[in-house]
Protein backbone atom coordinates (compact mmCIF):
# COMPACT_ATOMS: atom_id res chain seq x y z
CA UNK A 1 0.00 0.00 0.00
CA UNK A 2 1.44 3.47 -0.73
CA UNK A 3 1.85 6.31 0.99
CA UNK A 4 -0.87 8.46 -0.68
CA UNK A 5 -3.56 5.21 0.31
CA UNK A 6 -2.40 5.17 4.20
CA UNK A 7 -3.19 9.00 4.53
CA UNK A 8 -6.79 8.46 2.53
CA UNK A 9 -7.86 6.33 4.98
CA UNK A 10 -6.67 8.09 8.05
CA UNK A 11 -8.56 10.97 7.49
CA UNK A 12 -11.39 8.80 6.32
CA UNK A 13 -11.39 7.13 9.81
CA UNK A 14 -10.98 11.04 11.35
CA UNK A 15 -14.61 11.92 9.76
CA UNK A 16 -16.59 8.25 11.18
CA UNK A 17 -15.05 9.81 14.75
CA UNK A 18 -16.86 13.06 14.39
CA UNK A 19 -19.92 12.03 13.10
CA UNK A 20 -20.70 9.33 15.96
CA UNK A 21 -19.52 11.77 19.21
CA UNK A 22 -22.40 12.45 21.82
CA UNK A 23 -23.99 15.90 21.48
CA UNK A 24 -23.82 18.76 24.92
CA UNK A 25 -26.69 19.78 26.58
CA UNK A 26 -26.57 23.93 26.91
CA UNK A 27 -26.54 25.08 30.42
CA UNK A 28 -29.31 26.28 32.14
CA UNK A 29 -29.74 29.30 33.60
CA UNK A 30 -31.51 29.71 37.49
CA UNK A 31 -32.70 33.10 38.38
CA UNK A 32 -32.59 34.11 41.84
CA UNK A 33 -36.63 35.23 42.26
CA UNK A 34 -38.16 32.73 39.51
CA UNK A 35 -40.98 33.80 38.11
CA UNK A 36 -44.19 32.11 39.61
CA UNK A 37 -47.44 32.38 37.38
CA UNK A 38 -50.39 34.11 39.78
CA UNK A 39 -53.16 31.48 40.51
CA UNK A 40 -56.17 31.28 38.59
CA UNK A 41 -59.20 32.51 40.38
CA UNK A 42 -62.13 30.33 40.30
CA UNK A 43 -64.71 31.76 42.57
CA UNK A 44 -64.87 35.02 44.72
CA UNK A 45 -66.70 33.39 47.53
CA UNK A 46 -69.80 34.82 49.29
CA UNK A 47 -70.84 38.24 51.29
CA UNK A 48 -72.20 37.96 54.32
CA UNK A 49 -76.14 38.25 54.34
CA UNK A 50 -77.14 42.30 54.41
CA UNK A 51 -78.48 43.08 58.39
CA UNK A 52 -82.25 44.63 58.36
CA UNK A 53 -83.01 47.28 60.72
CA UNK A 54 -86.71 47.68 61.80
CA UNK A 55 -88.06 51.19 62.03
CA UNK A 56 -88.91 51.95 65.50
CA UNK A 57 -92.49 52.69 65.94
CA UNK A 58 -91.05 55.36 68.83
CA UNK A 59 -92.14 59.58 68.04
CA UNK A 60 -89.51 60.38 70.75
CA UNK A 61 -85.90 60.95 70.22
CA UNK A 62 -83.83 57.98 71.08
CA UNK A 63 -81.98 59.70 73.98
CA UNK A 64 -85.79 60.27 75.65
CA UNK A 65 -87.19 57.67 77.71
CA UNK A 66 -90.49 58.40 79.65
CA UNK A 67 -90.36 57.56 82.92
CA UNK A 68 -93.41 57.46 84.96
CA UNK A 69 -93.47 60.52 87.69
CA UNK A 70 -94.83 58.13 90.20
CA UNK A 71 -91.55 56.32 90.40
CA UNK A 72 -89.51 59.34 90.51
CA UNK A 73 -91.68 61.99 92.68
CA UNK A 74 -93.25 61.22 96.29
CA UNK A 75 -96.78 61.96 96.17
CA UNK A 76 -97.31 65.57 96.62
CA UNK A 77 -99.65 67.01 99.68
CA UNK A 78 -98.39 63.69 101.68
CA UNK A 79 -95.08 64.44 103.32
CA UNK A 80 -92.84 61.67 104.71
CA UNK A 81 -93.21 61.46 108.88
CA UNK A 82 -91.82 64.44 110.68
CA UNK A 83 -91.73 66.45 107.52
CA UNK A 84 -93.55 69.31 106.89
CA UNK A 85 -97.28 69.08 104.64
CA UNK A 86 -96.91 71.12 101.42
CA UNK A 87 -100.04 71.65 99.88
CA UNK A 88 -101.10 71.22 96.54
CA UNK A 89 -99.94 74.22 93.78
CA UNK A 90 -101.83 72.78 90.87
CA UNK A 91 -97.89 72.45 88.66
CA UNK A 92 -97.20 68.69 90.47
CA UNK A 93 -96.23 65.91 88.00
CA UNK A 94 -99.30 64.49 86.35
CA UNK A 95 -101.00 61.17 85.68
CA UNK A 96 -100.30 61.48 81.85
CA UNK A 97 -96.61 62.92 82.48
CA UNK A 98 -95.19 59.39 81.33
CA UNK A 99 -96.21 60.02 77.80
CA UNK A 100 -94.57 63.54 77.53
CA UNK A 101 -91.11 64.62 77.12
CA UNK A 102 -89.28 66.71 80.47
CA UNK A 103 -88.30 69.72 78.94
CA UNK A 104 -86.16 73.06 80.30
CA UNK A 105 -87.49 76.04 81.78
CA UNK A 106 -85.89 79.82 81.69
CA UNK A 107 -86.65 80.98 85.46
CA UNK A 108 -86.37 84.45 86.42
CA UNK A 109 -84.98 84.11 90.09
CA UNK A 110 -84.00 87.66 90.67
CA UNK A 111 -87.82 88.96 90.10
CA UNK A 112 -88.74 85.45 92.11
CA UNK A 113 -89.69 85.77 95.65
CA UNK A 114 -90.38 84.20 98.65
CA UNK A 115 -93.68 85.66 100.43
CA UNK A 116 -94.26 85.10 104.20
CA UNK A 117 -97.66 85.53 105.66
CA UNK A 118 -97.44 86.41 109.47
CA UNK A 119 -99.18 85.03 111.73
CA UNK A 120 -98.82 81.66 113.99
CA UNK A 121 -98.06 79.68 112.18
CA UNK A 122 -95.76 81.50 109.53
CA UNK A 123 -97.30 80.39 106.26
CA UNK A 124 -94.44 80.65 103.06
CA UNK A 125 -94.97 80.82 99.06
CA UNK A 126 -92.61 80.82 96.40
CA UNK A 127 -93.70 83.04 93.89
CA UNK A 128 -91.55 82.03 90.77
CA UNK A 129 -91.20 84.00 87.39
CA UNK A 130 -89.73 83.34 83.91
CA UNK A 131 -90.66 81.41 80.83
CA UNK A 132 -92.00 78.62 79.19
CA UNK A 133 -90.54 77.57 75.73
CA UNK A 134 -93.61 78.39 74.01
CA UNK A 135 -97.03 77.99 74.62
CA UNK A 136 -97.13 73.93 74.50
CA UNK A 137 -94.87 73.33 77.19
CA UNK A 138 -96.71 72.55 80.79
CA UNK A 139 -95.14 73.83 84.01
CA UNK A 140 -94.10 71.71 86.77
CA UNK A 141 -92.84 71.51 90.14
CA UNK A 142 -92.01 69.10 93.01
CA UNK A 143 -91.57 70.29 96.07
CA UNK A 144 -89.15 68.21 98.69
CA UNK A 145 -89.81 68.85 102.37
CA UNK A 146 -87.45 70.22 104.33
CA UNK A 147 -84.66 67.29 106.04
CA UNK A 148 -82.62 67.70 109.19
CA UNK A 149 -81.09 70.19 106.92
CA UNK A 150 -83.90 72.49 106.79
CA UNK A 151 -82.99 73.29 103.16
CA UNK A 152 -86.53 72.87 101.04
CA UNK A 153 -85.45 71.89 97.20
CA UNK A 154 -88.07 72.90 94.50
CA UNK A 155 -87.55 71.14 91.09
CA UNK A 156 -88.99 73.15 87.96
CA UNK A 157 -89.18 72.30 84.77
CA UNK A 158 -91.93 71.39 81.83
CA UNK A 159 -93.11 68.58 79.88
CA UNK A 160 -94.39 68.83 76.00
CA UNK A 161 -95.86 66.68 73.39
CA UNK A 162 -93.09 66.27 70.93
CA UNK A 163 -95.70 65.17 68.19
CA UNK A 164 -97.35 68.29 68.49
CA UNK A 165 -96.36 71.08 66.25
CA UNK A 166 -95.89 74.65 68.40
CA UNK A 167 -94.98 78.15 67.59
CA UNK A 168 -91.81 79.15 68.87
CA UNK A 169 -92.38 81.66 71.27
CA UNK A 170 -91.49 82.37 74.76
CA UNK A 171 -94.68 81.86 77.31
CA UNK A 172 -94.16 84.25 80.35
CA UNK A 173 -95.21 82.63 83.42
CA UNK A 174 -95.69 83.49 86.90
CA UNK A 175 -96.41 80.68 89.59
CA UNK A 176 -97.36 80.72 93.25
CA UNK A 177 -95.86 77.19 95.18
CA UNK A 178 -97.22 76.80 98.75
CA UNK A 179 -94.19 75.54 100.70
CA UNK A 180 -96.45 75.07 104.01
CA UNK A 181 -96.88 76.39 107.49
CA UNK A 182 -93.66 77.04 110.14
CA UNK A 183 -93.56 77.51 113.55
CA UNK A 184 -89.79 77.69 114.17
CA UNK A 185 -86.39 77.32 112.63
CA UNK A 186 -84.36 78.72 109.73
CA UNK A 187 -85.26 77.52 106.10
CA UNK A 188 -83.17 77.82 103.08
CA UNK A 189 -85.35 77.56 99.81
CA UNK A 190 -83.02 75.98 96.77
CA UNK A 191 -84.76 76.26 93.32
CA UNK A 192 -83.30 74.18 90.61
CA UNK A 193 -79.86 73.92 92.60
CA UNK A 194 -79.89 77.59 92.46
CA UNK A 195 -80.64 79.69 96.33
CA UNK A 196 -83.89 81.45 95.96
CA UNK A 197 -83.98 83.09 99.46
CA UNK A 198 -84.03 82.20 103.51
CA UNK A 199 -87.04 82.47 105.77
CA UNK A 200 -87.56 82.24 109.69
CA UNK A 201 -90.38 79.70 110.92
CA UNK A 202 -91.41 82.73 113.39
CA UNK A 203 -92.06 86.42 112.66
CA UNK A 204 -94.81 86.98 115.20
CA UNK A 205 -93.91 87.12 118.95
CA UNK A 206 -94.09 84.46 120.99
CA UNK A 207 -94.86 83.55 124.40
CA UNK A 208 -91.49 82.66 124.90
CA UNK A 209 -90.34 85.88 124.10
CA UNK A 210 -91.65 87.58 127.51
CA UNK A 211 -88.18 85.79 128.75
CA UNK A 212 -86.08 87.68 126.14
CA UNK A 213 -84.77 91.02 125.74
CA UNK A 214 -85.96 93.48 122.96
CA UNK A 215 -83.70 95.29 120.94
CA UNK A 216 -84.19 97.61 117.77
CA UNK A 217 -83.47 96.45 114.49
CA UNK A 218 -81.30 98.77 112.13
CA UNK A 219 -84.18 98.37 108.57
CA UNK A 220 -82.54 99.61 105.64
CA UNK A 221 -85.19 102.01 104.19
CA UNK A 222 -83.93 102.97 101.04
CA UNK A 223 -83.30 99.12 99.84
CA UNK A 224 -87.10 97.96 101.36
CA UNK A 225 -89.78 98.88 98.84
CA UNK A 226 -93.41 97.64 98.59
CA UNK A 227 -93.41 94.72 95.41
CA UNK A 228 -96.52 94.06 93.75
CA UNK A 229 -96.12 90.44 92.54
CA UNK A 230 -99.42 90.19 90.04
CA UNK A 231 -100.79 87.56 92.04
CA UNK A 232 -104.46 87.09 93.68
CA UNK A 233 -102.54 86.95 96.97
CA UNK A 234 -101.77 90.43 97.36
CA UNK A 235 -99.34 93.21 97.79
CA UNK A 236 -96.07 92.96 99.89
CA UNK A 237 -93.24 95.11 101.53
CA UNK A 238 -89.86 93.37 100.51
CA UNK A 239 -87.98 94.83 103.81
CA UNK A 240 -84.01 94.07 103.94
CA UNK A 241 -81.85 95.20 106.93
CA UNK A 242 -79.67 93.79 109.51
CA UNK A 243 -79.71 92.20 113.01
CA UNK A 244 -77.10 92.83 115.59
CA UNK A 245 -76.34 88.93 115.41
CA UNK A 246 -77.01 85.64 114.67
CA UNK A 247 -78.96 85.62 118.38
CA UNK A 248 -81.25 87.73 117.56
CA UNK A 249 -84.43 86.41 116.27
CA UNK A 250 -86.68 88.83 113.68
CA UNK A 251 -90.01 89.61 114.86
CA UNK A 252 -92.52 91.74 112.55
CA UNK A 253 -96.11 92.52 113.47
CA UNK A 254 -98.47 93.75 110.77
CA UNK A 255 -101.50 95.99 111.75
CA UNK A 256 -103.75 95.77 109.26
CA UNK A 257 -105.17 98.95 107.03
CA UNK A 258 -106.82 101.21 109.57
CA UNK A 259 -110.19 103.53 108.36
CA UNK A 260 -107.39 106.18 106.97
CA UNK A 261 -106.02 102.63 104.74
CA UNK A 262 -102.95 103.22 107.00
CA UNK A 263 -100.95 99.53 107.05
CA UNK A 264 -98.17 99.55 109.83
CA UNK A 265 -95.30 97.38 109.84
CA UNK A 266 -93.65 96.92 113.49
CA UNK A 267 -89.74 95.21 113.29
CA UNK A 268 -87.91 94.77 116.08
CA UNK A 269 -85.95 91.78 117.36
CA UNK A 270 -85.33 89.67 120.77
CA UNK A 271 -82.56 87.83 122.38
CA UNK A 272 -81.46 86.08 125.33
CA UNK A 273 -79.19 88.45 127.05
CA UNK A 274 -77.32 85.47 128.59
CA UNK A 275 -76.50 83.46 125.59
CA UNK A 276 -73.25 83.85 124.16
CA UNK A 277 -73.08 84.69 120.32
CA UNK A 278 -70.51 85.84 117.98
CA UNK A 279 -70.15 89.72 117.19
CA UNK A 280 -71.18 90.03 113.46
CA UNK A 281 -73.71 91.65 111.93
CA UNK A 282 -77.23 89.26 110.22
CA UNK A 283 -78.13 90.30 107.40
CA UNK A 284 -82.18 89.65 106.36
CA UNK A 285 -84.84 90.07 103.59
CA UNK A 286 -88.24 89.14 103.67
CA UNK A 287 -91.02 90.09 101.66
CA UNK A 288 -93.72 90.18 103.64
CA UNK A 289 -97.49 89.78 102.81
CA UNK A 290 -99.64 92.71 103.32
CA UNK A 291 -103.17 90.93 103.11
CA UNK A 292 -106.30 90.95 100.65
CA UNK A 293 -107.16 94.32 100.78
CA UNK A 294 -110.15 95.89 98.80
CA UNK A 295 -109.56 98.67 96.16
CA UNK A 296 -108.24 102.24 97.86
CA UNK A 297 -105.58 103.91 97.96
CA UNK A 298 -103.00 102.60 100.86
CA UNK A 299 -100.14 103.87 102.28
CA UNK A 300 -97.75 101.59 104.43
CA UNK A 301 -95.33 102.43 107.28
CA UNK A 302 -92.14 100.64 109.00
CA UNK A 303 -91.35 101.83 112.31
CA UNK A 304 -93.20 105.07 112.17
CA UNK A 305 -91.38 105.53 108.66
CA UNK A 306 -93.34 105.81 105.28
CA UNK A 307 -92.19 103.47 103.04
CA UNK A 308 -94.27 104.15 100.29
CA UNK A 309 -97.76 104.23 99.22
CA UNK A 310 -100.10 101.72 96.39
CA UNK A 311 -103.31 101.46 94.92
CA UNK A 312 -105.05 98.48 94.75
Amino acid sequence: MTQKSIISLLVLALLLTACTAPTTTPPVVVTENPFIPAPTITSLGEYPNPVTVEPTTNPYPPAYTPASPSSMYPAPGTPTTGSVAIPLSSFEPQSGDASLKRDQVFLDLPNSQLLVTIGEPVQVDAVLKGNLPDQCHSLRVVVTPPGTDNMINLDVYTVVDVRIACTTMLEPFAATIPLGNYTSGIYTVMVNKTRLGQFAGAYAPTPEDDKLTRADVNVDMAESQLVSLGLPIGDAASLQGNLPDPCHALRIVLTPADSQNKIDLEVYSVYDPQTMCIQVIAPFQVVVSLGNNPAGHYSVYVNGQLLGEFDK
